[in-house]
């Protein structure tokens, strides 16, 4: 085993999830990966950017099949990408946008049958944010299909 100097290693964040709420996030990373039917997703980490939660992060999916193309295209838009016309989406240009994200709480079993809490990002969960960058915490942008 290697000799390890834990007073130098940062403590573990609160895995605890957010209180269901809309939060001013910022896209922090995005990891390409394959849905179990082998559609392109992109596993979003979005970190809180303003508030009592700022640091905290929120976890979301982006699913590129036709079927979820609807909701790619919505959340694309309110990440400030033109959406009117075909485009190479790639991960760069998400990369640091921001967005008014609404999250709820799921419950769920976990592998064990204990019953357990998660944050969970609705279908039209993202709105774009307000000219001075804070949570509308009012109307919601529109789906536009």
């Amino acid at each position: 085993m290697p000799r390890i100097d834990f007073s130098a290693v940062e403590d573990a964040k609160d895995f605890t999830p957010l209180p269901e709420g809309e939060y001013l996030c910022r896209v922090d990373n995005v990891e390409e990966s394959l849905t179990g039917a082998g559609a392109e997703m992109w596993k979003l980490r979005l970190a809180v950017v303003s508030g009592e939660h700022k640091g905290r992060y929120v976890f979301d999916n982006l699913v590129f099949s036709e079927k979820a193309l609807k909701r790619a295209k919505f959340v694309l838009r309110c990440l400030g990408i033109d959406v009117s016309g075909e485009i190479d989406v790639t991960r760069e240009m998400i990369v640091g946008k921001q967005a008014n994200v609404r999250v709820d709480l799921e419950e769920y079993a976990d592998d064990e049958g204990r019953e357990k809490k998660r944050n969970r990002v609705p279908f039209a969960g993202y709105e774009k944010p307000d000219d001075d960058a804070e949570p509308s915490g009012g109307d919601r942008a529109k789906l536009p299909f």
